[in-house]
């Protein structure tokens, strides 16, 4: 599922494998933290009918400090498709500070991760498959699903938020939401506003925002990307025509699919791969995410210009490796069917296809499953002004949630403030001073905030060469 994702450029922050489900307060281990939390599962009305339950998987890390403060921080992932369960090691990073004296709550959203993950079987030879069997598989799956994938809409994860707060005994809680996060905490602000204290919101999908409809804004960053590395001297110096030889990789791929030998991801056997012009460009999308991958991408573009597709390859055999957590796909690809695609109006679609390099192939694709799933639309009320206090954090670098997204966002949040961090890509919460900048907030969010450290961030060197940046 996870490889038609990629096809059609719907970039989920990654989910993970189901697992069992735990009692009412139980300790538990989960991936990416060494100390024992509290988790729980709570059960959830399935849907507005009566007709059954869903189950929740929730995990608590508590305060260090005994006298903590009554207010917790839940922590939202995003996606939509990825489970808090997921994102645990940010107590090691974004939340250090904060859990000091407050609870940490991390959530598995309903059909994510430990919640009744929403997904179909994955394909251990995705890399070898075409586009089209991709969409094919994918579509099967979703319509095998049918009427089970109703339930799921960001709605009712809202829904559900409330009902944590309350089985949990929070009187008022502080949200945290990452990308799709964002949203789903906006969404629960203006459905519960007398329950949040505050929101923090890194990398904020704004109420406009429609997913899969992000052309420009990665357009942008990687004409960005491709300015720094002319400005830069060693990447200027050892990629001095990247441009043009990105539009002749396009070109070639434009008039036929190329297919490269590769080591399968797991077993090591011989893979033969194709690699159309949307998977050339979902890997500009996935690296842009990130300052690191974006560094990798000269070298990347340069090798396969030159021939040499087993780099950019690898890149693409990583993302699908099955011992990486996968997102929650059809858990994405029913939201973004019923939520976004039928907003979609003619100047979105005129601005996806006028970018240069990306195009609406993405579009078309999912034109195509969304139109053959009929799925009724779930649109949104016109989001109304929040009192909350908040701090949205930004990426510079971010391609698909850059910072004018969360100026956008001000606009129904008149008592936030923003931070913006000049080096940085998609989510903010974990780096330099940002940990800090949130326990400071948390502690006083009607105070102003200052967060000129946030511009201590380096940008990673880029790399030249096989054995990385140049010395």
């Amino acid at each position: 599922m996870r490889s038609w994702i990629s096809v059609i450029g719907l970039l989920a922050l990654l989910g993970a494998p189901p697992a069992a489900a735990f009692n009412a307060g139980q300790t538990c281990h989960l991936p990416g933290q060494h100390e024992a939390l509290r988790c729980l599962q709570v059960e959830v009305p399935r849907d507005s009918t009566g007709s059954g339950t869903l189950s929740l998987h929730v995990a608590v890390a508590p305060a260090i400090r005994a006298r903590a403060e009554s207010d917790p921080l839940f922590v939202l992932a995003g996606g939509p498709g990825q489970a808090g369960s997921d994102i645990v090691f940010l107590l090691d990073t974004a939340f250090a500070k904060v859990r000091a004296t407050r609870d940490i709550v991390f959530i598995d959203q309903r059909g994510t991760g430990r919640s009744g993950r929403l997904d179909c079987a994955e394909d251990p030879d995705a890399l070898a498959r075409s586009d089209g069997e991709l969409q094919a598989a994918a579509l099967a799956c979703l319509r095998g699903l049918g009427n089970a994938l109703l339930p799921y809409t960001t709605d009712a994860a809202a829904d559900d938020l409330e009902r944590l707060r309350s089985t949990l005994g929070y009187a008022r809680i502080n949200l945290w939401g990452g990308s799709y996060g964002t949203r789903l905490a906006q969404v629960y602000a203006q459905r519960h506003p007398q329950q949040v204290r505050s929101l923090i919101l890194d990398g904020v999908v704004d109420t406009e925002l429609v997913l899969g409809a992000n052309g420009p804004e990665f357009q942008a960053a990687l004409d960005a990307l491709l300015e720094r590395c002319a400005d830069d001297t060693d990447c200027g110096h050892a990629f001095p025509a990247l441009r043009e030889q990105l539009d002749a990789l396009l070109r070639r791929l434009d008039a036929n699919v190329a297919a490269t030998t590769l080591p399968h991801p797991r077993s090591g056997q011989p893979l033969t791969a194709p690699l159309s012009r949307q998977r050339l460009l979902q890997t500009l999308r996935q690296l842009l995410y990130s300052p690191e991958g974006a560094a990798r991408l000269p070298y990347l573009i340069a090798r396969a210009d030159a021939g040499d597709w087993r780099p950019l390859l690898a890149v693409q055999a990583s993302s699908l490796d099955l011992s990486a957590a996968p997102p929650a796909g059809a858990l994405l690809l029913t939201m973004t069917c019923r939520e976004d695609w039928p907003r979609l109006t003619a100047a979105l679609r005129a601005g996806e296809a006028g970018t240069r390099v990306f195009g609406d192939a993405a579009l078309t694709a999912l034109d195509a499953l969304c139109g053959a799933l009929a799925l009724p639309p779930q649109t949104p009320p016109p989001a109304q002004p929040l009192d909350t206090p908040a701090l949205l954090l930004s990426g510079a670098l971010d391609p698909v949630t850059p910072p004018a997204r969360a100026e956008r966002a001000r606009r129904q949040l008149p008592n936030a403030q923003h931070a913006v961090a000049t080096r940085a890509g998609h989510i903010v919460s974990g780096l330099g001073c940002a940990p800090t900048l949130l326990r400071r907030f948390l502690d006083a969010p009607q105070q102003p905030l200052e967060a000129a450290c946030l511009d201590g961030i380096a940008l990673p060197a880029f790399q030249t060469s096989a054995a990385g940046a140049a010395p």
